[in-house]
């Protein structure tokens, strides 16, 4: 008998699907949401981007950090009418088909995320806020504005 023991990646997605649909039924999507974002903001805490004096650098920084955690890809836009950033999320891990529409019960993170690392940068508007705009299952799309 060996002592190796063979390494096997941990899956955490049936744990991850039964927390879902335990806080949605305990909680409802409101409360589920802000708690969500509340654990973005964190996220962001743990993983705070290196200053970017550039939004192309900023984007590759953002996008760094989400492909170390598996987390998809993000883009930017600029919105000159409203002043604002849209951020284009792409590939959010899924966690089963929990959320509205199914598929995104993780999109609620990605506000509190976008809008720490947004606030971490120097010089940053603390007052601004990232909102989803429109969700799919490929796709968030965030407003970072007022």
């Amino acid at each position: 008998m060996s002592d190796v023991v063979s390494a096997t990646p941990l899956d955490w997605t049936l744990l991850l699907r039964a927390m879902a649909e335990e806080i949605d039924a305990a909680d409802g999507t409101a409360a589920r949401d802000a708690m969500l974002r509340k654990v973005g903001l964190r996220m962001s805490a743990m993983r705070p981007l290196t200053p970017s004096l550039t939004m192309d650098a900023l984007v590759m920084e953002m996008n760094d950090m989400l492909a170390d955690i598996g987390w998809g890809s993000a883009s930017f836009s600029l919105n000159e009418t409203d002043r604002s950033l849209l951020i284009t999320h792409d590939d959010l891990p899924r966690v089963g088909a929990a959320g509205d529409p199914p598929g995104t019960w993780l999109s609620a993170v990605l506000e509190g995320l976008y809008q720490g690392w947004m606030t971490q940068l120097p010089g940053a508007d603390t007052s601004l806020t990232a909102k989803r705009l429109r969700v799919s299952p490929a796709t968030v799309l965030l407003r970072f504005a007022r």
